[in-house]
């Protein structure tokens, strides 16, 4: 029996069942990464605190600072939304500098199963595109 359950994003329907479809366990948790980090804080009226501040960081020049603010940022949006995080490891790759993109690597476990997950962000931080990595 699923400990956590939820809407599937996008949202579709089952052809079979006529009924919204559901996601399960450890794929809702990285479905909700997912949808934190691709909102950002203040874009939702009702929950204005929800998301991340990953905005906050474009136009930035690459510091070990910068990368030092943005791992913090992500592991603490992600501990005060997603409440089935047992272990958190967040890895920022970027070159020093001026460039355009950084890759946040999440490594966690939940407290549903002990299976460690990999989250892949893929960030421009001079054009403001997010892109999940396929893994």
């Amino acid at each position: 029996m699923a400990i956590v359950k939820g809407w599937k994003f996008p949202i579709q329907v089952d052809k079979n069942t006529g009924k919204i479809m559901t996601i399960e366990d450890n794929e809702n948790v990285k479905q909700d990464i997912k949808i934190i980090f691709s909102t950002q804080k203040f874009e939702r009226k009702t929950v204005p605190n929800f998301g991340t501040d990953l905005m906050s960081y474009m136009f930035e020049i690459v510091t070990p600072n910068f990368v030092s603010l943005m791992k913090k940022s992500v592991e603490g949006s992600i501990k005060l939304w997603e409440k089935h995080i047992k272990n958190i490891n967040t890895t920022i790759l970027a070159s020093p500098g001026v460039i355009s993109k950084v890759e946040v690597i999440i490594e966690y476990t939940t407290n549903i199963s002990p299976v460690q997950e990999i989250i892949k962000k893929e960030i421009d931080i001079h054009e403001n595109k997010r892109y999940f990595t396929k893994n």
